[in-house]
C-alpha cells in the first residue's frame, strides 16, 4: 500500500509538473519500452499524452538512455531530469557497470561504431543521413544497426522518442486496439528509416573518466529512497544496479 500510494498510482495527477514530478521518481530505473507509455506512465498521470513527454524531452527537462535491448522490438531504458543525468549514471569503476567507451570499442563486433564515435565527437549532434554520408555511405542498414548497439550501451543519445517509440512498433497484425504514436501529420520526403529519426549525440557522462563511485553510490541511495521510501537488498536486484545492494 505505501509503495501503491509512493508512486502516485493510487491518485494520479495530471499536468506537465506532475509528469515532470513522476519522472524524477523514476529516473534511472530500468523501464520496458514496450509498457512505458501503455502502463508506467498512464498509471501514474491522469489522461497521459505522448505529445507531454515529446515537450519536456524538447524543453531540454528530460533526456532519455538505453539501458539493454529486449528482443527485436523492445529494450529498457532510463529516463532522467538533464541536470541529474551525471549523477545517476554508473560510473565506469562499479563493479557490474556498463563497460567504457575503451571497453565497446574493443569489443565492438562493427567496425562502423568505432568510425559513428569519431563522426560525432568532431560534429557533435547529426541527423542520420549527414551521419551516414559523413562515414561514406554504404548499406544504411549497417549504420542503423551500429546506432542501435552504441545506443542500447548508453553511449548514444537521440534527442526525440520518435525513433525509439518506431524501434519498438510492432507490426500493425499484433497490436491491441490502442493510440497510435503518429504524431506528425505529414508524410515525410526524406529516405531517412523511421527507426533513426531525431539526432543522434554522444552521451557525455559514458565518455567522463574519474567519476567518483563514492559519489554515484550516495547519489543512487537517495535516488532510490526518493522512488520507494523504504529500500530492500530487493530492491538493488530489481533495479539492476553495479555492485548490488552492498554499492549503497
Amino acid at each position: 500500500r505505501l509503495f501503491l500510494r509512493w508512486q502516485g498510482v493510487l491518485q494520479p495527477r495530471r499536468g506537465l509538473d506532475a509528469l515532470l514530478d513522476v519522472i524524477e521518481n523514476l529516473q534511472g530505473a530500468p523501464l520496458p519500452v514496450s509498457i512505458l507509455e501503455t502502463e508506467i506512465l498512464p498509471a501514474r498521470i491522469l489522461n497521459y499524452k505522448p505529445a507531454d513527454l515529446d515537450t519536456l524531452i524538447a524543453a531540454g527537462e528530460v533526456v532519455w538512455c538505453g539501458f539493454e535491448p529486449i528482443g527485436e522490438r523492445d529494450g529498457r531504458i532510463g529516463l532522467y531530469l538533464a541536470e541529474k543525468l551525471s549523477e545517476l549514471w554508473p560510473v565506469a569503476s562499479a563493479p557490474g557497470s556498463r563497460p567504457s567507451v575503451e571497453e565497446a570499442s574493443t569489443t565492438a563486433a562493427v567496425t562502423r561504431e568505432m568510425e559513428i564515435l569519431d563522426y560525432l565527437r568532431r560534429n557533435v549532434a547529426s541527423f542520420f543521413g549527414d551521419l551516414h554520408d559523413g562515414l561514406g555511405g554504404g548499406d544504411p542498414g549497417e549504420t542503423l544497426d551500429a546506432l542501435w548497439n552504441l545506443g542500447w550501451k548508453g553511449l548514444l543519445r537521440n534527442d526525440g522518442l520518435a525513433a525509439l517509440r518506431a524501434y519498438c512498433d510492432r507490426p500493425a497484425a499484433s497490436k491491441p486496439n490502442r493510440r497510435v504514436h503518429q504524431q506528425t501529420g505529414f508524410r515525410s520526403r526524406r529516405t531517412t528509416p523511421p527507426t533513426a529519426q531525431g539526432r543522434w549525440s554522444l552521451q557525455a557522462t559514458a565518455f567522463e573518466k574519474d567519476r567518483s563511485a563514492t559519489a554515484w553510490s550516495h547519489a543512487i541511495a537517495q535516488q532510490l529512497l526518493t522512488r520507494y521510501g523504504v529500500v530492500f537488498r530487493e530492491t538493488a536486484h530489481v533495479e539492476n544496479l553495479p555492485g548490488g545492494f552492498s554499492a549503497i
